[in-house]
């Protein structure tokens, strides 16, 4: 069996096609890592240091902001203590490096104030063109599900069929009782190689990643490498075929296009009849509408909340009071009324990726993905859950403020240290990890038991 693993090794290091195919995958694989892992480490910066990166936009969010009166305490007020509150940051996951793009489409970060954040139209981000999320640079999880099996059908499709057609492996089954050690020790020493470049290329993106660790790691290397031998085994299947080689790259090509492209997208169509998505429009439609309702009960809603706390007046008349004050009480209103319109956006994108995951054995790309996006803690259950944390936080935050700003009052040091704190310590879903880990697995021992079963075949030329 060494002997013929070695004569294996030296016809794979003598055809420069392999080696070129290896090195293109390998140059491809370590820049995304480089740049995923790096990209990671700068999101993790920025979250950490929200007060600095987020000055800007704090500043343009507040430029025609009522502006805190001198009789209100000025910067010293309750209304001004209320708007330096750092934006809430969602806890980015150890495999953040897998799947960075996702943080911006998501979003990490919410800001916390007295004012609505779903009803200010105003956007303080920087200006970036949208296509650049559907055509810009794929995350590396991205990279490693679309080129990897590219390069397991390029290193191994017609391995026996181009041996069958040159009249080689009838020479080959008469000189060998088990021709099948021939085709896996093949498809095992190219299987190491990809395995190789593969591992180091995810590791480098870990390294670069200031807030990786070693959990994140082991399972994503889990999941790839059963990503790895399950295409390897599919291809050696293809091998068995009576077909040419160039039939046999075709059938591939079609596996590689159905199953990475073709079962998501009907599992997509799938989850859209089963769980149909909330119209934007007839969201929209209802806020503009709930917004006009608001603006005519303004002043019926400050009356009956002085009318609830009348210690808080004294002696300005509600006519005189600050435009910051006066449309308090409508907008918290408001703001209850929007929220479960907006929630449910989230909870229909919680929905459709359990949907997906139940179904990912289908497709071990879709599963590689889902895998990533657990990972990085960025998955939809989770910000989902961060949503839910976030609102609950606010109502015990403005619980705070809300009798302060309306009383016009000062803001004090004990205030501040008084406040509760955000605490949202949902960390990585390991049961569900598992079970997507296991999928992937399942799908690669079903494959190579399969071609482990139908081994004898290899020997009909």
């Amino acid at each position: 069996m060494m002997n013929i693993v070695k004569v294996e090794w030296i016809r794979i290091r003598r055809n420069p096609l392999n080696g070129a195919i290896l090195l293109i995958f390998a140059v491809l694989l370590g820049l995304s890592a480089i740049w995923s892992g790096f990209r990671a480490s700068e999101i993790r910066a920025a979250a950490a240091a929200p007060q600095i990166a987020q000055a800007p936009a704090n500043a343009a969010e507040m430029h025609d902001a009522p502006k805190p009166d001198d009789h209100d305490g000025g910067d010293d007020s309750a209304y001004a203590a209320s708007n330096k509150l750092p934006p809430l940051q969602l806890p980015l996951s150890g495999g953040l490096a897998l799947n960075v793009s996702q943080a911006d489409l998501v979003g990490t970060s919410i800001k916390v104030s007295s004012r609505s954040r779903h009803t200010d139209g105003r956007n303080s981000d920087q200006i970036f063109n949208p296509l650049s999320y559907e055509f810009g640079l794929l995350d590396f999880a991205s990279v490693f599900a679309l080129l990897t099996p590219l390069v397991v059908i390029a290193l191994s499709y017609g391995l026996v069929q181009e041996e069958r057609e040159s009249g080689v492996w009838r020479l080959v089954c008469t000189q060998t009782a088990r021709p099948w050690q021939l085709v896996f020790s093949s498809l095992g020493l190219r299987l190491l190689l990809v395995a190789l470049i593969a591992g180091l290329s995810s590791a480098l993106a870990f390294l670069l990643d200031s807030g990786s660790d070693w959990q994140a790691l082991a399972y994503w290397a889990a999941i790839s490498l059963s990503y790895v031998v399950f295409w390897f085994a599919l291809t050696g299947l293809f091998l068995l075929l009576p077909i040419s080689s160039g039939a046999a790259a075709i059938g591939l090509l079609g596996s590689w296009l159905v199953l990475t492209f073709g079962v998501p997208a009907a599992l997509h169509w799938a989850a859209d009849q089963s769980q149909p998505k909330p119209s934007r429009m007839a969201a929209i439609i209802e806020i503009r509408r709930l917004q006009e309702a608001s603006n005519q009960q303004r002043q019926t809603a400050l009356a009956d909340w002085f009318k609830a706390h009348p210690d808080l007046l004294g002696d300005t008349p509600l006519a005189k009071l600050p435009r910051e004050v006066a449309g308090l009480p409508a907008a918290m209103q408001l703001d209850h009324q929007i929220r479960p319109l907006m929630m449910q956006f989230e909870t229909h994108r919680a929905e459709r990726f359990e949907f997906m995951q139940r179904w990912c054995w289908a497709s071990p790309a879709l599963a590689l993905a889902l895998a990533a996006d657990r990972l990085s803690g960025l998955d939809a259950p989770r910000h989902a859950g961060f949503v839910a944390a976030v609102d609950a936080f606010e109502d015990r935050w403005r619980e705070h403020f809300l009798p302060q700003i309306m009383a016009r009052a000062g803001w004090s040091e004990a205030q501040q240290a008084a406040l509760p704190r955000f605490d949202f310590r949902q960390t990585m879903d390991y049961a569900e990890l598992n079970r997507l880990a296991g999928w992937q697995a399942l799908s690669a021992a079903s494959i190579l038991a399969l071609l482990i079963a139908l081994r004898q075949r290899f020997a009909r030329f």
